[in-house]
């Protein structure tokens, strides 16, 4: 094997650890960077611009995943579903990950004010009391929503009252 086609496989694979990292691809991303270029284990490489926006690259694939799973309505009864709040969650950290990163939020941003509409969208369709995974307060879907660049006539009609169940069940 040549020490190009090494090199390229070794990156491959960190680049599969962080696109498969679970809920934290920012950890996954830093494990890899420090794998690869300083620990005692690893090959010491310098990695190119590229190469490491290649790993940043997979680590906002992952965080795009684990923000739009808990928005699609198919996941819903599923076990490793926890509903819209985790969304939320997960947003929060892709937010301070983009930040300390450079990363670019508009496409995942587009994509996940588009999500959430579906989301709820089908969810008062629904009609169902309460709301299958729509386990967030009036003011955090506010929030989330205006973070995705929505405004709250973007937002169904009736969502309030949606909110208003969960809030009632938390008194």
């Amino acid at each position: 094997m040549t020490t190009s086609s090494k090199r390229e496989e070794l990156l491959d694979n960190e680049w599969h650890l962080v696109r498969d990292s679970g809920e934290l691809p920012e950890v996954a991303y830093h494990s890899s960077i420090y794998y690869l270029t300083q620990d005692n284990d690893g090959p010491h490489l310098e990695l190119t611009e590229a190469e490491r926006g290649r790993l940043l690259d997979a680590a906002k694939m992952r965080y795009r995943d684990i923000i739009l799973r808990d928005m699609l309505p198919e996941n819903r009864g599923k076990s490793f579903y926890r509903g819209l709040k985790r969304s939320m969650e997960n947003w929060k950290r892709f937010k301070v990950f983009h930040e300390r990163n450079q990363v670019d939020p508009v496409s995942l941003l587009q994509e996940a004010a588009a999500a959430l509409q579906a989301f709820l969208a089908v969810e008062v369709q629904d009609g169902v009391f309460p709301a299958a995974g729509l386990n967030c307060s009036l003011q955090e879907l506010l929030s989330f929503a205006r973070d995705l660049g929505l405004v709250h006539r973007q937002l169904p009609e009736d969502i309030e009252k949606y909110c208003l169940q969960i809030e009632r069940r938390h008194l």
